[in-house]
């Protein structure tokens, strides 16, 4: 099981390859929605599908700086994002069925839960997400999400 480090001017943090995958795929989702507002996002939305999907073994990538290059207003739109994908892992809680997490196809085609999801580790990665677009890491944070 791989790690990946999501980062974001600077600073970020580590998850394992899962939690990066699943949380840039119900990401990329709900960009789907707001994608025709907001023209860059159908970029950074095919960006996120393709790295929740392709098994990209220890380097999933948010690709933050490429896709928001620093726009408050951008920044403003994937914290909203997030806010809805947190509350969905909140509405899976204690956890995602299995059928439904192996219907996103996340980490490549040889990637399959054989359990239902605990939504737990989703949980500290969406909130690491946001806590690294509000900037609320130090400079060169690299710890785990918690």
């Amino acid at each position: 099981m791989g790690s990946s480090y999501l980062e974001y001017r600077g600073s970020g943090f580590w998850v394992r390859d899962y939690q990066a995958e699943v949380w840039l795929y119900l990401l990329a989702q709900e960009a789907e929605q707001a994608a025709a507002a907001h023209g860059w996002l159908t970029e950074a939305r095919d960006d996120w599908h393709m790295q929740a999907t392709a098994g990209f073994m220890g380097c999933v990538s948010s690709c933050l700086d490429e896709h928001l290059a620093g726009a408050p207003d951008r920044v403003a739109v994937v914290l909203d994002l997030s806010e809805r994908v947190l509350q969905r892992l909140r509405d899976w809680s204690p956890a995602v069925p299995k059928d439904l997490v192996n219907s996103f196809g996340t980490g490549g085609e040889q990637e399959t839960f054989d359990a239902d999801l605990s939504t737990g580790p989703l949980l500290a990665c969406g909130r690491a997400f946001v806590s690294l677009l509000r900037g609320e890491f130090p400079p060169d944070h690299a710890g785990w999400a918690r």
